[in-house]
């Protein structure tokens, strides 16, 4: 084989193995709530960037208010609070049910939580275990619970986004803040660097990460819910 038969042949290799370890793949990790992602290009989300939406924060609220307030939500058993949530037959994360627990030993059994406050009518509670961590989001009204690993943003009080990377995957959620259904995905090595919402549509930018064989690069990635 001639040289530039080699050169052919290891360019080829290259991008076999380029294609392989760096695409931008979207994994659906659950879908109750019918969403819907596609890839944008970068002018249209720079004009998205320029009308985007106030985003709502939560009022911080302490367990101790909290509890006074709504003592048939909140109610402590052996160091943990249960919370009734929608079973998730997609990424598994309950059974009916979700909890904040406090087990503060060196070991697996760890786990802990922080009362944050209220947003949108929801108590936020941030949770972290071994090897864990996320957000509950709490009805005030009925005690239906959602998880998420990210903290939810929202503009309108209705829907929300989060995302966090769990060891090189980026979990993205969209949460229906009054049903608690929720559309998942799970992009690995991407990581998310900025969002912005805007009549509904969220609008998130992306950066690749972990992977230390590929060129960085940026994407654009739109999220709704379908009609």
């Amino acid at each position: 084989m001639n040289r530039k038969l080699i050169l052919i042949f290891l360019l080829t290799i290259s991008q076999t193995s380029w294609s392989q370890d760096c695409d931008f793949e979207i994994r659906n990790l659950s879908n109750n709530l019918n969403g819907k992602s596609e890839l944008l290009e970068k002018l249209e989300y720079e004009k998205v960037v320029e009308i985007s939406e106030k985003l709502i924060d939560y009022q911080p609220k302490s367990e101790l208010e909290l509890t006074k307030t709504y003592p048939e939500i909140f109610k402590l058993k052996d160091s943990c609070y249960t919370f009734r949530a929608n079973a998730d037959d997609g990424i598994g994360i309950n059974k009916g049910l979700l909890k904040a627990c406090k087990n503060k030993v060196k070991s697996k059994e760890y786990s802990d939580f922080k009362f944050k406050g209220v947003y949108c009518g929801n108590a936020l509670i941030e949770i972290t275990g071994y090897e864990s961590w996320g957000f509950l989001s709490v009805d005030l009204k009925n005690g239906l619970t959602c998880f998420t690993m990210g903290k939810p943003i929202t503009s309108d009080g209705q829907i929300a986004i989060s995302y966090s990377n769990y060891y090189g995957e980026e979990e993205i959620a969209l949460t229906d803040l009054k049903t608690k259904e929720q559309y998942v995905i799970g992009i690995e090595g991407w990581r998310t660097v900025d969002v912005k919402i805007n009549e509904n549509i969220y609008y998130l930018k992306l950066e690749s990460d972990f992977q230390t064989n590929c060129k960085k690069e940026i994407k654009y990635l739109k999220l709704k819910i379908k009609n």
